[in-house]
């Protein structure tokens, strides 16, 4: 049966045939299909900046939003470069939160998610640092 929304059964997984695509056009992978590190950091940054005032709005107090960004900070030595990311899409269901769509698309490429992850949570323990509390 077709989807209105999504004509021709168009697959809409990171893992599918147009995730290339989709991260290229998004600015995340180069034309030759290479991370662009710079587009990276500037959407780690931004995600990390919106997650942690949803943190803040879902705990209703620094406190708590702290050590879930500390929870995240003691994943991000981890030699599986899944695992930090893993743990960053576990905190976005813990709040009810849907994981953003730049995130979605990114979990298809282990190079990306490894980058992300680093990046997105560094900020966050920057972050909760400026709380006084980290």
């Amino acid at each position: 049966m077709p989807n209105e929304k999504y004509p021709n059964g168009r697959l809409l997984a990171p893992l599918g045939g147009s995730a290339s695509k989709r991260l290229r056009r998004m600015g995340l992978l180069t034309a030759e299909g290479r991370p662009d590190w710079d587009a990276l950091a500037v959407v780690s940054r931004l995600y990390a900046g919106q997650f942690y005032d949803d943190l803040c709005d879902f705990y209703c107090d620094t406190d708590s939003a702290n050590a879930v960004c500390r929870e995240l900070e003691e994943r991000i030595g981890s030699e599986d470069p899944r695992l930090p990311f893993l743990y960053i899409c576990s905190a976005y269901d813990a709040m009810c939160r849907a994981l953003p769509d730049p995130i979605w698309w990114i979990a298809g490429d282990l190079e990306l998610v490894g980058q992300f992850s680093h990046g997105f949570i560094r900020r966050l323990s920057e972050f909760a640092g400026e709380s006084g509390v980290m």
